[in-house]
């Protein structure tokens, strides 16, 4: 069953670059999202002038499920490989999923440069296994 998602666009009162220096803290890992284990970095590319700056980490979460169905399914953790593409020019933060077909983008609001906007879609392919999609589903 393929599940569509497109999330409403979030206005952060915030400056980009603020929001911006928030979610680079977050690697390789964050005690303040207990569920986010950690990270590394699997390739990376930063342009000659350091405007642009592309991350591809693989990432692992900690499965919010009950142990007996973690041992069932055989999974401990959910792992994706997630490339960020910030891009100072155009005050953009392009980020992609792979595994889940998942994106968010971060830009600047366009009547205001002190705020950021966030955007996100998805598309995923859940198998049912006891309820164990909506977990999945939580985590995204």
């Amino acid at each position: 069953m393929v599940q569509k998602y497109q999330s409403t666009v979030r206005v952060y009162k915030y400056p980009f670059k603020l929001i911006m220096a928030a979610y680079e803290r977050r690697f390789p890992t964050c005690p303040l999202i207990p569920t986010f284990v950690g990270s590394d970095t699997v390739n990376e590319f930063k342009s000659e002038d350091g405007a642009v700056h592309v991350i591809e980490r693989r990432c692992k979460l900690d499965v919010d499920a009950p142990r007996l169905l973690k041992k069932i399914a055989g999974v401990d953790y959910v792992y994706f490989v997630q490339k960020n593409s910030p891009n100072c020019r155009e005050h953009t933060l392009h980020i992609e999923a792979h595994n889940e077909t998942f994106s968010s983008c971060y830009t600047v609001h366009p009547e205001n440069e002190d705020w950021t906007c966030f955007e996100q879609s998805a598309s995923l392919d859940i198998k049912s296994f006891f309820g164990f999609e909506s977990t999945v589903e939580k985590l995204q």
